[in-house]
């Protein structure tokens, strides 16, 4: 049922945009399957929130495009096993920003995407990175993923995302 509702959508949403995922597909094995996954738990979200065609449509789109900017930060670094050093950290805290950069001047492309990609690492509590932004400074779109979702659950959810697709 979900596959049925959600894989229209997210067909719809992507395209003409198709080679933006060709990018991280190659470069690493995560960066795609994470930017599918929560472009598929975005959609559901919005889905149960009841919001229109057009709408959802964003929101899709930038949930599958959030992370492009990975596609900048070494392999080493995103495909790290376990946590990385500080220096590492503060190399793929860059991802939201090179994202930004990579999709702000696509034609097609809303603005409200690049936004996502810069401001999806914001908190509510100004405590995110890269700007520091918090509350209603944080764009609808990116506000979705720290403001209602747990990280806990997107990851459980992503980590089991392609049961949901099958």
């Amino acid at each position: 049922m979900i596959k049925a509702k959600v894989a229209p959508v997210i067909a719809e949403a992507a395209m003409n945009i198709y080679s933006l995922f060709d990018e991280p597909h190659a470069d690493n094995e995560y960066t795609y399957p994470h930017n599918i996954g929560v472009g598929i738990i975005a959609t559901y979200l919005g889905m149960k929130l009841g919001l229109s065609k057009e709408k959802l449509s964003a929101l899709t789109l930038a949930a599958m495009l959030h992370d492009m900017g990975k596609t900048r930060i070494s392999d080493n670094i995103v495909e790290k096993p376990g946590k990385p050093n500080e220096a590492e950290y503060e190399d793929m805290k860059r991802h939201a920003i090179y994202g930004y950069e990579l999709l702000k001047n696509i034609p097609g492309i809303p603005p409200s995407i690049a936004l996502t990609a810069l401001q999806h690492h914001e908190r509510e509590d100004g405590q995110g990175y890269p700007l520091g932004l918090s509350g209603k400074d944080i764009h609808l779109h990116a506000g979705r993923y720290s403001r209602r979702i747990p990280s806990d659950v997107i990851k459980s959810c992503i980590s089991s995302g392609h049961a949901v697709l099958r």
